[in-house]
């Protein structure tokens, strides 16, 4: 059939994004309750993706070590470095509780930096406001590096349940916007006849 606009048939394109809708709503919405139920898991599986990003990331350190032209105390640093990331990496892919309390800890770290880094930062704004984005981030990295399981539980949360709402959504665009597309490409093709 052809529309109004003599492009072809648009009923099958909305078929089409009605079913894309739903197949990644319904993976959200799965993923999120898994998420949710395995908060674990998740964790363990964010540890594995970690321990492989460091294990490439070491390796790539190793290959710039011995390619070009660099001097010898720059290709033995990268090679030290490289190893230690490496088996880093390696270490929280075997050992992920161990590579979680120390993903923890790098995040707190880097929390508790940026709180002190906020409070002697220039002010740009209201300095209120800085000052309660610099406790805030100080107590978050204090509370982070003193129950890192906590911590990772709470964000397996956070995203488990934004999953399951944007997995919901989708699953309502794809029932309610299909009807609605559908009924009104149906009459248009009646009209057009």
């Amino acid at each position: 059939m052809v529309d109004a606009h003599g492009t072809g048939s648009t009923t099958a394109i909305g078929r089409r994004l009605r079913t894309a809708f739903a197949i990644l709503g319904t993976i959200a919405l799965l993923a999120g309750i898994a998420a949710l139920v395995l908060p674990h898991a998740t964790l363990v599986a964010v540890v594995w993706v970690f321990g492989i990003y460091l294990v490439a990331a070491g390796g790539t350190l190793l290959v710039r070590a011995f390619s070009g032209d660099t001097t010898t105390w720059h290709r033995v640093g990268l090679v030290v470095v490289g190893v230690l990331v490496v088996v880093g990496g390696v270490f929280a892919i075997l050992h992920p509780p161990v590579g979680l309390r120390w993903l923890s800890f790098a995040i707190g770290f880097t929390w508790l930096l940026e709180g002190v880094t906020l409070l002697y930062a220039p002010s740009v704004g209201p300095r209120a406001l800085t000052v309660t984005g610099a406790v805030l981030s100080f107590l978050s990295g204090l509370l982070l590096i003193n129950l890192p399981y906590l911590g990772a539980v709470f964000a397996v949360a956070a995203v488990s349940s934004v999953l399951i709402a944007v997995g919901v959504v989708q699953l309502v665009i794809a029932v309610t916007w299909s009807r609605a597309g559908l009924d009104d490409e149906n009459d248009q093709d009646v009209a057009a006849v």
